[in-house]
């Protein structure tokens, strides 16, 4: 019988996959608690903290990161095994059933060649645990548990890259609780020395500190309070030019793009994280709109409607390299006009006048400013209302 009184951790993850068992959470505490410290400390990669920030961020402290970890985990199990410690390969993954290196194995689904990511980081951890080989690194993912929660641990610290579930914004990140990631902070301790073996470097926090409140809910409801926020740090300079610095550090880092080149989707992810509004990092303008839409509640507004607060977006139904955008409305002005200029919040921080058409004859044009950072549409093809978010009626 376990000795601790679980809740929130209890909640059933999805409508496919209900609550997790009490001796599987028993066996995830016990295993992330006595890990070193600075396998949940900052680091400098893109890592399982980056990915989810938008979701549990900001960090405020290590006993905030760990108990975050053990909830990633938490969900991460759901969607790939059902908490079943000794879950086999991937039936539907041809690969992996011809390639020994290659199989899924346990409650996290992981794979040997998953040693060779991020130049072999995780290799000496595997080494040193005996491990080295996919014939015994197999069956250890299924038969002993708490190897197999740090070496999920440690991997994430690495790489995320490995981990449909987790990539689906749809599956994990959208299914991870707060108030779950409170309760397990409750079962969990800080303060235990460096990690012998196999640790991402250390770097400084780019923007990960901070208090943020415990955001129940998911949708409109909430994101509809959040959008005075949302205005209030586009608005202010200082705290934009950091939402800005930490966009165009996560552009490079997650498609080698410089800064503020493909910049739109990553720096409104961003502002809506500043709000608390829980979006995952997303690079493409189409997808970002979606995930509101899909996945937030946020709902589509005819062309006209728009007010201060609104996503806009000159997005068609397929993804269009190079003439996709979307941004946050600041500002309505001309609203005699049948056609609406829109003061909106740019990244590009340049002079440059671009017009576009869609295929139904709708012009956009935009100018850039070096002065304010700020863009003018003269017709836009999408927006949303506050707590109503995200896509038009063309």
């Amino acid at each position: 019988m376990s000795n601790r009184t679980y809740g929130a951790t209890r909640h059933p993850v999805s409508a496919q996959h209900s609550s997790p068992p009490i001796p599987f959470l028993d066996q995830l505490i016990d295993a992330i608690d006595p890990l070193p410290d600075d396998v949940f400390d900052v680091n400098d990669l893109h890592d399982i903290y980056a990915v989810m920030k938008g979701s549990l961020g900001p960090y405020t402290n290590l006993l905030h990161r760990k108990a975050i970890m053990c909830e990633v985990l938490r969900v991460q199990a759901a969607f790939e095994s059902d908490w079943d410690w000794n879950e086999g390969v991937d039936i539907n993954n041809l690969h992996s059933l011809t390639h020994i290196d290659g199989e899924e194995t346990g409650a996290f689904q992981v794979s040997f060649d998953s040693t060779a990511l991020g130049h072999s980081a995780i290799l000496p951890f595997a080494v040193t645990h005996q491990i080295e080989t996919a014939q015994k690194f197999i069956p250890a993912m299924k038969n002993d548990h708490r190897l197999a929660v740090e070496y999920c641990a440690r991997l994430l610290r690495i790489n995320t890259a490995w981990c449909g579930t987790i990539n689906d914004p749809s599956q994990v990140i959208s299914h991870v609780r707060r108030d779950a990631v409170a309760e397990f902070q409750t079962f969990l301790r800080v303060g235990i020395g460096a990690s012998p073996v196999v640790s991402p470097g250390a770097a400084p926090a780019t923007s990960m500190g901070g208090a943020g409140p415990a955001a129940a809910g998911n949708g409109a409801t909430s994101d509809r309070g959040r959008i005075p926020k949302l205005l209030e740090v586009a608005n202010d300079p200082d705290t934009y030019r950091d939402v800005q610095k930490e966009s165009a550090q996560e552009l490079l880092s997650l498609a080698e793009e410089h800064w503020p080149h493909d910049g739109c989707a990553i720096n409104l992810s961003n502002l809506l994280q500043a709000a608390k509004i829980p979006v995952p990092n997303i690079l493409q303008a189409i997808k970002l709109g979606a995930h509101l839409r899909d996945h937030r509640g946020w709902e589509v507004i005819p062309k006209g409607q728009q007010q201060p607060g609104d996503i806009g977006s000159t997005c068609g139904d397929t993804a269009n390299h190079g003439f996709d955008h979307i941004y946050l409305v600041l500002q309505r002005l001309n609203e005699e006009r049948d056609e609406y200029a829109l003061q909106l919040r740019e990244v590009n921080a340049r002079l440059e006048l671009l017009t576009q058409t869609d295929a139904l004859g709708n012009t956009t044009q935009y100018a850039y400013s070096d002065a304010n950072s700020s863009m003018t549409v003269t017709t836009i093809k999408v927006s949303c209302q506050p707590g109503v978010p995200a896509v038009v009626d063309g």
